[in-house]
């Protein structure tokens, strides 16, 4: 979980560093350079001959100086000790040191550190002199001689023989990061951005990598400008020029603002040099002059188009070796240009857990809200969607305000927007070059959120849009996106910001806006009859049956779109809107449409859960109309005549259940490619012409129990989606002709396809079906819950060239025929629930997802191909399944090697033969029972949680970190044979300083015992990137019931031999094993997520108690 970091100003102090030297020794040759870097730096140094005014006392003004300022340098030289001054200042900035976070850098110009912390040397003699001078002040002697002990001890940079220009570079460096200088002001509460800025970090600080520029893009307000001045923060300092060009698009727009802009990047990087240039075509030359000779860290911020950067950067090219350039923008293809070696970062939002802690940092100071504040909370953060930026409006605009108010808040917020968010959100919409996209946007964000792409692209194309392109638009900037199962989606609060421009349109009276979307104002307008003919487009869907006039709708004539769910409405169709486009009414109550109802203009006719008998009583001639949609009409008995309907392409007659057979006519449909019957229990027969329809390409038969046979005629269709779910199989007997003739299904939209697979087969009928039947153009073939038997499946299937996606779940098969391998196209493939399946044959490479649920029979997997790295891989409630090879294994503690286990400082577990250890990710874990964290575990803490600071062990390097874990059912819990233990175990941890974390959740784990306690021990070796002084965070939880009693940490040291390592760890062969697992398919956006539980694996092993039967759900949410 992210933590906040509240950055805060050192109080009090005026100057960033105290500079203590002896003037006659370096004031005019080293110290005068080093101060000299310091000031060019940024970094407001304190030297006395130029910060204490005449006249002024000097040992106050030192004293203050000292005071005021954050760190102090000090420059050893060889006569330094023999100044009271300098030491005396030395005496001041130890004190100051130990009372209050002052930091000490010393710097050995011309001597040895020894001399310096012993005294000896040329230092010798000079406090041999002290000693003799300042025989009354003894004790002032021995302060100084305890100073010089205090700061020499601390190490330092040592001059030697070493060049000085180097030399101050690096000390320069050195006291940036210590004072942690922020040249950019960023918020002081950054959460949920550690993994990304983790990302980037490693790239800036990679010279050895071509990809020199990287895009950041993701929609307004999501944290990508925040994200990009925390990188520059922290790593401007290492290169040699750098710049921060703000506001982009905005600067760009005024009047000479790209020459404005170059001229403020060269001024960034020629530091003092003058900039004279005149026009943008000068600016670009002079801009690659500076950057092609010199190492450049460019940030150009809030870009919006390529010729932006060109004008401002140039080509790539240009720049010198090790020089990054990073880009924020809304426009997602801005990537698309070519640029070789370009690197695509998108910010996401944020999850709840980080938008709450967000939320409550700026509201209430804390991570968390207070209490009485929390349900509400939850309701600001829900409605925010992850947006950081509505967080922080939103908080600063509750700050202070009661409970109540908030509640009246939020229900202003769901029908006025916020201005200063929507503010924001706009520009990407006042961006889109036209009112045609615009359109387009405003549609989607009013009726559209969620729906299939294809599907909408049908409608607005209909009405006039050239919607593929206008679609692709949107996307560009980041104003919809398109998730894997091709729904079109949008931010909560950009579909806010949508709506908000059409409120606008007439905010008093809703009847003349362009659309209605509202329950309140669409019921006012059909209500009252307030429409006009501005509206094009209306969804009205009431909770209960409502019954209006139609008059409500005579007068929006230019109605396109036109939504109804529970809405009767009386009067003549004849007033009906004529110039519809979607017609969508859930639940139309008539038995008929009437003749006087005009759909000529119809593109999408959609009447779920009608209560239709026949779509209409007499032929209709709807020549746009491309898709029908009658699903869930259970009085439908007839489908209409088709003649009328020559351009239609999607019949979907799902769950008309008193359906007994499709009219012949169907075969004029010669652009139809989806006929969906899924359900329809009643159909007895497919049309006899159905081979005529070469279009079709989705045929969906599930649960169509009354059908004797799939037709031969399939054979010579070019189906390519074949579903039979659910209809249990008579296999026919077929020659070794036809047997030539294999085929297999496939899938344009393979979504659609796996609905209800796991409903067994009712009634005792049984379907005539060979594989001979199929046409090879099938990409995709359902046959779950058929009853196939092993001999149903062809040995050979190598005559299915086109497979991608098969779905056998639910039957009794033993196995596959290992044939399989030959299908070089498949992807998919799904067994869910073959319980007597005990074999799996090698599987082609380019599987990407294999579903083995509930086969309760299989006990070990082989040869799993691309295993998560590209594939997918689902094993809930395989109770028998110890081992899949290469993701995680099994196996008794007797066969591991013990030496290893002692020196690894695990546990001594010599005694517990009879356990088993669980080897995944570079993860041994073993549970026993026991209450005790072994004593040599250096980090302990009760509870579920420990921070500690990393102290490396000189001469060893760390090379894993050992984890105990005690856990036991929380009190008072009273395990039944019953009980059910939702959940599963989960570890995070965290090294705060450099961002990096560890997330594991075991595939299995031991139950506690009734009143007992266990003891997780695990050790993970590629936990290893820790120095010293690292703040690490180790946090465990346990699924509901169990709780975590104390956690116990371990750092694995090995020492480090010159040329060699100790042959005691590393070197086993054991050890070698363990360390062989690849992680990096895991790496994540929030960092490393190890573990295959994560894919929904149902842990049921390694539980040797009385709850054995009662876990049921291991799927679940990280405590």
């Amino acid at each position: 979980m992210a933590k906040a970091k509240a950055q805060e100003a050192s109080s009090g102090c005026n100057y960033d560093v105290f500079l203590s030297f002896r003037g006659e020794d370096t004031r005019k040759k080293f110290t005068d350079h080093l101060y000299t870097a310091l000031i060019q730096a940024g970094i407001h140094t304190f030297r006395d001959d130029d910060e204490l005014k005449k006249g002024e006392n000097i040992e106050i003004g030192i004293k203050k100086a000292i005071e005021e300022s954050r760190l102090s340098i000090i420059v050893f030289s060889n006569g330094y000790a023999s100044s009271r001054w300098c030491l005396d200042e030395l005496v001041m900035i130890t004190k100051r040191s130990r009372t209050v976070e002052h930091i000490v850098v010393p710097v050995f110009y011309d001597v040895d550190p020894t001399e310096v912390s012993e005294q000896s040397g040329r230092f010798g003699e000079i406090f041999a002199a002290h000693e003799q001078y300042f025989m009354e002040e003894m004790n002032r002697v021995e302060g100084w001689r305890a100073a010089l002990r205090e700061v020499a001890d601390l190490g330092g940079f040592v001059l030697q023989d070493r060049y000085e220009a180097p030399f101050i570079r690096n000390i320069v460096k050195d006291i940036r990061s210590k004072l942690s200088r922020k040249v950019l002001n960023v918020s002081p509460y950054l959460v949920g951005i550690d993994f990304d800025v983790a990302r980037i970090n490693i790239w800036l600080q990679d010279v050895s990598t071509n990809t020199r520029i990287m895009i950041i893009y993701g929609i307004g307000g999501v944290g990508k400008t925040t994200i990009a001045k925390t990188v520059y923060n922290m790593n401007y300092d290492n290169f040699e020029g750098r710049s921060f060009l703000a506001n982009i698009k905005e600067t760009s727009e005024q009047l000479n603002g790209l020459l404005h802009i170059q001229r403020q990047l060269l001024s960034d990087i020629l530091k003092d040099q003058p900039i004279n240039i005149y026009n943008v075509d000068e600016g670009i030359i002079k801009v690659k002059e500076a950057i092609c000779c010199r190492r450049v860290l460019i940030v150009l911020d809030d870009v919006d188009h390529i010729d932006q950067f060109n004008a401002i950067i140039g080509m790539q090219k240009w720049l010198y070796p090790g020089s990054k350039i990073i880009i924020t923008t809304r426009y997602a293809s801005l990537f698309n240009v070519n640029y070789e070696g370009c690197l695509i970062l998108k910010i996401m939002e944020l999850d709840d857990d980080s938008s709450m802690q967000l939320f409550s940092w700026h509201l209430f100071g804390q991570d968390h809200p207070p209490e009485g504040f929390v349900k509400v909370s939850k309701r600001v953060v829900n409605y925010c969607s992850g947006l950081p930026l509505a967080l922080q409006v939103l908080a600063s605009s509750l700050r202070g305000k009661r409970v109540d108010l908030w509640e009246s808040e939020l229900r202003k917020l769901e029908e006025i927007p916020d201005g200063k968010i929507q503010k924001i959100l706009r520009i990407s919409c006042d961006s889109l070059q036209d009112d045609h996209d615009k359109n387009i946007f405003l549609d989607i964000a009013c009726f559209f959120v969620g729906m299939d792409k294809d599907y909408v692209v049908k409608i607005l194309d209909e009405c006039g849009f050239y919607t593929v392109v206008g679609l692709q638009n949107l996307i560009d900037r980041c104003l919809i996106t398109v998730n894997e199962h091709k729904q079109i989606m949008m931010h909560q609060l950009i579909r806010d910001m949508g709506r908000e421009i059409v409120r606008q349109e007439s905010p008093e009276d809703p009847g003349k806006r362009s659309r209605l979307w509202n329950h309140g104002d669409a019921l006012t307008a059909l209500k009252e009859n307030t429409g006009s003919e501005a509206v094009k487009a209306l969804t009205f869907s009431p909770p209960n049956e409502v019954e209006l006039k139609l008059e409500g709708l005579a007068k929006m004539q230019r109605l396109k779109l036109l939504q109804l769910c529970n809405v009767k409405l009386k009067g003549s169709y004849e007033d009906f809107p004529k110039n519809l486009v979607w017609l969508s009414w859930r639940g139309f109550s008539l038995k008929s449409i009437p003749i006087s109802f005009d759909l000529e203009k119809l593109a999408v006719l959609e009447m779920p859960h009608s209560y239709l008998k026949c779509l209409w009583e007499r032929n209709r001639n709807l020549p746009n109309l491309k898709i029908l949609n009658l699903s869930h009409s259970h009085f439908l008995v007839t489908t209409p005549n088709f003649r009328g309907l020559p351009n239609l392409e999607r019949l979907i007659l799902q769950d008309c259940i008193n359906l007994v057979e499709i009219d012949e006519s169907i075969e004029v449909l010669q652009r139809i490619v989806l006929l969906n019957l899924r359900d329809c229990k009643n159909l007895r027969k497919l049309p006899r012409k159905l081979a005529s329809l070469k279009s079709l390409e989705e045929l969906v038969l599930s649960g169509c129990l009354e059908l004797d046979e799939l037709p031969k005629v399939l054979a010579e269709m070019n189906l390519k989606v074949l579903v039979v779910d659910g209809n249990s199989i008579n296999q026919l007997n077929s020659t070794s002709d036809d047997a030539s003739k294999l085929n297999f299904l496939s899938a344009t939209s393979w979504d659609s396809t796996f609905h209800s697979w796991l409903s067994p087969r009712k009634g005792p009928k049984s379907m005539k079906f060979s594989f001979t039947f199929l046409p090879r153009t099938l990409v995709t073939l359902s046959l779950a819950n058929c009853n196939l038997l092993d001999d149903h499946i062809p040995k050979d299937l190598s005559m299915l060239p086109s497979l991608q996606h098969l779905n056998l779940g639910g039957n009794p098969i033993h196995a596959l025929p290992e044939s399989i391998s030959s299908l070089t196209s498949l992807r998919s493939l799904l067994l869910d629930h073959c319980e007597r399946l005990q074999y799996l044959p090698e599987l082609p490479p380019t599987l990407k997802e294999l579903d083995v649920n509930h086969c309760r029979s299989l006990e070990r997997i082989t040869n799993l191909p691309n295993l998560f790295r590209r594939l997918i891989f689902r094993s809930y409630g395989c109770e028998n399944l110890d081992e899949v090879e290469g993701a995680f294994k099994l196996q008794p503690i007797r066969n591991i090697d013990m030496e290893m286990i002692t020196a690894l400082g695990m546990f001594n577990l010599e005694s517990l033969e009879s356990f088993q250890v669980l080897h995944e990710c570079g993860i041994f874990s073993i549970y026993i029972p026991g209450s005790e964290i072994p004593g040599w575990y250096s980090y302990q803490n009760a509870g579920r949680s420990i921070s500690f600071n990393v102290n490396r062990v000189q001469g060893h390097k760390i090379i894993g970190l050992n984890l105990c874990v005690v856990y036991a059912f929380d009190q008072p819990a009273n395990p039944r044979s019953d009980y059910k233990i939702c959940g599963k175990p989960f570890t995070h941890i965290k090294n705060t300083n450099n961002g990096l974390s560890w997330n594991y959740s075991p595939t299995f784990y031991e139950i506690p015992g009734e009143q007992a306690y266990n003891l997780w021990l695990s050790h993970w070796k590629y936990v290893d990137k820790m120095e010293d002084g690292d703040e690490v965070f180790v946090g465990v939880g346990m699924p509901s019931g169990i709780q975590v009693i104390r956690v116990g940490v371990h750092l694995v040291y090995e020492e480090e031999k010159d040329g060699s390592q100790s042959q005691s760890i590393t070197s086993s062969s054991w050890y070698q094993d363990l360390s062989n697992a690849d992680v990096s398919a895991f790496r994540h956006r929030t960092g490393y997520i190890l573990g295959y539980n994560h894919y929904g694996r149902d842990v049921q092993k390694l539980r040797w108690d009385t709850l054995l039967n009662g876990i049921k759900c291991m799927i679940g949410q990280v405590s």
